[in-house]
């Protein structure tokens, strides 16, 4: 999950260039509540594509209206040193830097926040998933969607996130915060490109989030091993009547 997000803030900063840079924020906002319901603030702003830098700082991203906690990541600083011609001419798109410093995620969810939270629902929802038409309303024509076999090159990446949050039963009387802690996560790669990024990217990412989670909170792996055998055997009891 840690790694689906650095990968979709990332993309918002790359579509920057798209978004002629100084008014990327207003238009990257309009697109996110269009496809999500959520919403995107930066309070500064200094990109300059004339250098290919893309710079945010202060980025808030809000949660689809379904959740009561409002806010899904706070970003101190997204900065991207980018080869913008690469983004012209149609081949690889090369980013020579990316840096990401997440002050805050926050992981929200219902009942079962393991299936059911707002990451879900906003990665679902820029995956473009279509939304049942009404029965009288003609078809609408979409425009066909980007190629999803853009091949990409970051020299050179680096992930730090301060504070992670968890919340289960959002909206109900069962709320509880699992996880409200400083991890200081710190993950960093090079020569990163479409082709090996679960190997350079996912697996090591993964791996040490889970080794820093051991490491700083051992009982929070037993908590949700705990909460997922809970969850599985009240379902199948449910199943079962």
């Amino acid at each position: 999950m840690l790694c689906g997000i650095t990968l979709f803030v990332i993309v918002v900063g790359v579509l920057g260039v798209w978004a002629m840079g100084r008014f990327a924020p207003k238009l990257l906002d309009s697109t996110l509540a269009s496809k999500t319901g959520a919403h995107l603030a930066v309070e500064a702003n200094d990109t300059n594509l004339f250098l290919g830098r893309i710079d945010f700082q202060g980025l808030v991203i809000t949660n689809p209206s379904r959740w009561q906690e409002t806010e899904f990541l706070r970003v101190k600083r997204l900065m991207l040193d980018v080869d913008t011609l690469s983004f012209l001419d149609g081949g690889s798109r090369t980013i020579r830097d990316a840096e990401l410093e997440i002050d805050r995620l926050v992981i929200v969810g219902k009942a079962n926040f393991l299936s059911d939270n707002n990451a879900k629902d906003i990665g679902n929802g820029l995956k473009g998933a279509d939304r049942p038409a009404a029965p009288d309303a003609p078809p609408v024509a979409h425009p066909p969607a980007p190629s999803a076999g853009q091949s990409f090159h970051i020299r050179h990446l680096r992930v730090r996130v301060d504070r992670i949050t968890v919340i289960a039963g959002d909206g109900t009387p069962q709320r509880r915060v699992v996880i409200d802690r400083t991890f200081n996560y710190v993950f960093e790669a090079r020569d990163i490109t479409d082709r090996n990024f679960d190997d350079k990217v996912s697996k090591p990412m993964g791996k040490l989030a889970l080794q820093t989670a051991v490491e700083q909170q051992p009982e929070l792996l037993m908590d949700l091993a705990r909460e997922r055998l809970r969850k599985s055997v009240t379902e199948k009891l449910l199943g079962e009547k």
